[in-house]
C-alpha cells in the first residue's frame, strides 16, 4: 500500500510537496480514530459515561476541526471544491451567527459539517486507496456486532447520558412495525447501513477475487436489510446492478454514460420533488401493511417534512430564500437551540436551501453533476469515484447526508481530488 501523500505531484514546489508528504500520514491517522469512533460509537459512548467522561466522545471530531482549521491556514495544494465550499461555510456561519437568535447554533451548524470539509481537504493528501486496508477492519468490525446484536444484549443498547445538560443517545432502541431495527455498536441502525454500504463499496472496489467482491457486498446487503433502513437498501440494490452490469459489460463507456444520465436524474428527482411539496398535497394513500412499512417514511417527507422544512425560509421575512437562514438553521442544531421549528430537512436540497438560499442550493447541485460527468469519463471508470456519488445523490433524496459523518466524509474525499484539473 503507498503511503499517504506518496501521489503528490512531483511538479509542485519542493516547499508545497514536502509540507504535503508531512501532512498526508497526519491527515491518515486523525481519519483512522475518527472512523474508528463511527464504528464503535455506542461502546465508546458507553464506556466514557461510566467514568463520567462524556464530554471525551467529541476529541476525534474535535482534532478534525483543528485540522481543517490548520490546513486553511497552511494552505497545502487543495481542490477548487475544497476552497468552494470552505468559503461558503465561513460566510454562512457569520451569516447565521448574525440571522439566527442565537449565534451558538450557528456555531453548531458549522460543527456538523467539519467531517465534510475534513473531507475535502484531505482528498490532496491521502488518497480513498490509502483507506482500503483499514476499510477492511472497520466492514468486519461492524458486521459483527450488527449479526450479534439479535444474540447479545449489548449494556448500552437503548440508553442514553448528558452532556452540557442535554440528552444525547447512546444507542437507539427502536422498531419498525414490530420489526427491530438493529444498530450494532453505532447509535442508530441507518449508521450502520450506511457504514456496511460504504465500506463494502469500497471493498469491492479495491478487493481483487471476483468470489470475494460478492461475499462482501452480499454480506453488505444482509446487514443492511437487518437495520430495515430502507434508503440504504435501496442504494445497496442499485448499486448492485451498477457493479453486476460493468462486470459483465467490461466496464464500456456507453456503461458509464447510462449512469450518468440516471445520475443527473436522481439530482432532477432531489430537487424538484420537494419542492414541488409546495404546491401539491400528496396523499401516498398507503393503506395495506407491506407498502406502509416501505413507504411511509416517504410518505412523511411529501405530507410535512419537506414543505415545513422550506417554510423555515419565511419565518423572518421571504428573502430567506435568497441568502437562507445560514449554518445551524436547520437540521441537528435545531434540535438544541430551536426545538419549536426543529426539521430534520430529510434530502440534500433541502437543507442546502433552508442554510444557503435556494439558488446557491441549485448552483452546488448543478456543479457537482458537472464534476461527475467529467471525472467519471476520464478516469479509471471501476473506480470508487461513480458508486460513491450514486449514493450519495440516491441516499441524499431522503437525507441531508451532509449531517451522516461517515457519508459526509467520503463525500468530501470523492469531490476533492485534483487529477486532469477537476
Amino acid at each position: 500500500m503507498l503511503e499517504p501523500g506518496s501521489h503528490i505531484k512531483d511538479g509542485l514546489p519542493p516547499d508545497v510537496r514536502l509540507l504535503q508528504l508531512r501532512l498526508g500520514p497526519i491527515a491518515y491517522w486523525l481519519a483512522a480514530f475518527f472512523l474508528w469512533s463511527l464504528v464503535l460509537d455506542s461502546p465508546f459512548r458507553y464506556g466514557l459515561s461510566l467514568v463520567n467522561l462524556e464530554v471525551l466522545i467529541y476529541v476525534p471530531k474535535l482534532l478534525l476541526c483543528v485540522a481543517v482549521a490548520l490546513l486553511f491556514l497552511l494552505r497545502p495544494q487543495a481542490s477548487p471544491a475544497a476552497w468552494l465550499l470552505s468559503g461558503l461555510a465561513v460566510l454562512y456561519l457569520f451569516w447565521g451567527m448574525l440571522n439566527l437568535d442565537n449565534p451558538l447554533q450557528a456555531v453548531f451548524g458549522f460543527w456538523v459539517v467539519v467531517p465534510l470539509l475534513f473531507g475535502l481537504w484531505i482528498g490532496s493528501l491521502v488518497q480513498l486507496s490509502h483507506f482500503y486496508r483499514l476499510f477492511r477492519a472497520l466492514f468486519v468490525v461492524t458486521l459483527l456486532g450488527l449479526f450479534f446484536d439479535p444474540l447479545i444484549a449489548y449494556p448500552w443498547s437503548g440508553q442514553s447520558m448528558t452532556i452540557f445538560g442535554s440528552s444525547v443517545e447512546i444507542s437507539r432502541q427502536w422498531s419498525a412495525f414490530g420489526i427491530e431495527r438493529y444498530a450494532g455498536f453505532t447509535r442508530a441502525s441507518f449508521n450502520t447501513a450506511s457504514q456496511l454500504l460504504m465500506f463494502g463499496m469500497a471493498l469491492v472496489v479495491s478487493l481483487e477475487r471476483r468470489w470475494l467482491k460478492a461475499l462482501v457486498w452480499l454480506l453488505a446487503g444482509a446487514g443492511i436489510a437487518m437495520t430495515t433502513s430502507k434508503g440504504p437498501f435501496g442504494a445497496w440494490m442499485l448499486l448492485s446492478v451498477y457493479f453486476i452490469g460493468g462486470a459483465i459489460l467490461h466496464w464500456a463507456r456507453l456503461w458509464v454514460q447510462l449512469w450518468l444520465i440516471l445520475f443527473g436524474f436522481i439530482l432532477i428527482v432531489m430537487v424538484v420533488v420537494p419542492l414541488s411539496t409546495l404546491w401539491i398535497n400528496y396523499d401516498p394513500g398507503l393503506q395495506r401493511a407491506e407498502t406502509n412499512f416501505f413507504l411511509a417514511s416517504f410518505g412523511d417527507r411529501l405530507n410535512w417534512m419537506w414543505p415545513d422544512s422550506f417554510r423555515l425560509l419565511t419565518l423572518d421575512g421571504n428573502y430567506h430564500w435568497w441568502f437562507g437562514r445560514g449554518l445551524g438553521g436547520v437540521g441537528a442544531a435545531q434540535k438544541h437551540f430551536e426545538p419549536d421549528h426543529y426539521f430534520a430537512a430529510d434530502n440534500l436540497f433541502v437543507y442546502l436551501s433552508v442554510s444557503l438560499g435556494t439558488l446557491v442550493a441549485i448552483f452546488l447541485i448543478v456543479a457537482l453533476f458537472v464534476k461527475v460527468v467529467l471525472v467519471s469519463l476520464q478516469r479509471d471508470r471501476e473506480a470508487w469515484f461513480l458508486p460513491v456519488m450514486l449514493f450519495v445523490s440516491s441516499y441524499g433524496v431522503v437525507t441531508n447526508i451532509v449531517e451522516s459523518s461517515l457519508v459526509a466524509l467520503f463525500f468530501g474525499l470523492a469531490a476533492s481530488h485534483l487529477k486532469n484539473g477537476y
